[in-house]
């Protein structure tokens, strides 16, 4: 017959704390809603369904900084706005603005209709775009 050993009382402890773990992070971590994430066209994931009924105000805000990055990753090429340096060529030679890329997001429920007015939120989401452009 073969012999077992037996767990360390280290080795168990660490066991029960590790269970522990996992127990309290999927308490927390558990998702309220569903959501569907695809691979975007240069490797971006893209969260195309959020099984949700409705969302807050201040989650559909995005700074203006992570809306360029966005973009520039691909988010919204389904709504006509290229992504890499394509972007950023149409931004620099006027074929783009600020504006086109904002109405994307909101098309896409990222970003809320009333930023479209926001003249401040435009012009720092221009500047972000000017700062990815720069060689």
């Amino acid at each position: 017959m073969k012999s077992t050993k037996a767990f360390a009382p280290q080795t168990l402890a660490g066991f029960a704390a590790l269970a522990i773990g996992f127990s309290s992070t999927a308490a927390i971590a558990a998702p309220s809603h569903r959501q569907i994430v695809t691979q975007g066209p240069n490797g971006a994931s893209k969260l195309v369904k959020v099984a949700m009924a409705s969302q807050p105000q201040a989650a559909r805000q995005l700074s203006p900084f992570n809306l360029a990055y966005m973009a520039y990753q691909g988010w919204f090429t389904n709504e006509g706005i290229p992504s890499a340096n394509q972007l950023l060529r149409n931004y620099r030679t006027g074929r783009i603005s600020a504006l086109e890329v904002a109405q994307a997001a909101v098309k896409t429920n990222r970003l809320s209709a009333d930023t479209l007015q926001d003249e401040s939120y435009l012009a720092r989401l221009g500047t972000q775009l000017n700062a990815l452009s720069q060689d």
